[in-house]
């Protein structure tokens, strides 16, 4: 069962090398979308206070015993759930719902970190997802950040490890309000 779930495999190299080039202090980290928290429990190794959401209640179980705090929310809803939140920084992984993206962005504070990663478009060669509404189109994060940001690392494109697809990526910090 646990293959089926999403966020149970190994957390990706790319996402774990942005995480090491981060030399200022991140106390407070979000994974969007954690499945079994992969991500998170990378993040409680280097964040004081993280934060999981998933819309799935059963993945709460992966975060018993952790310092992990888990929150069950639909953030495909028109009412935003995460209201008057920021952190340190904000990781997404496997993850893409346009409508909200801007409240996405909105979640990191002064200074903080992003990190994204996700399926573009051309990932339908090499399997799911395929619908173009879950695959992220050349340089739309960048301009979906507007100047808001410095992007450090940026790339979009074909991967072949751990599986082939198409991938977008996406490292900045804010620099603006």
């Amino acid at each position: 069962m646990i293959e089926k779930i999403h966020g149970s495999s190994d957390p990706s190299e790319w996402i774990k090398e942005k995480l090491q080039s981060i030399i200022y202090p991140v106390k407070s980290a979000i994974d969007i979308a954690s499945g079994a928290g992969r991500h998170s429990l990378l993040l409680s190794e280097l964040c004081s206070s993280v934060t999981a959401v998933d819309r799935n209640p059963d993945l709460s179980s992966f975060f018993e015993n952790t310092s992990v705090e888990f929150l069950c929310l639909d953030l495909e809803q028109e009412d935003w759930p995460l209201v008057g939140y920021t952190f340190d920084l904000v990781l997404v992984s496997n993850y893409l719902y346009r409508p909200n993206l801007r409240k996405i962005f909105d979640l990191v504070g002064p200074d903080g970190f992003l990190i994204y990663e996700t399926f573009g478009v051309g990932n339908e060669l090499f399997g799911k997802p395929s619908n173009p509404n879950f695959l992220l189109r050349p340089s739309e994060l960048r301009d979906s950040v507007g100047d808001e940001f410095l992007i450090m690392d940026e790339f979009f494109g074909e991967i072949a490890e751990p599986q082939r697809s198409v991938r977008g990526r996406l490292f900045g910090r804010r620099v603006g309000p």
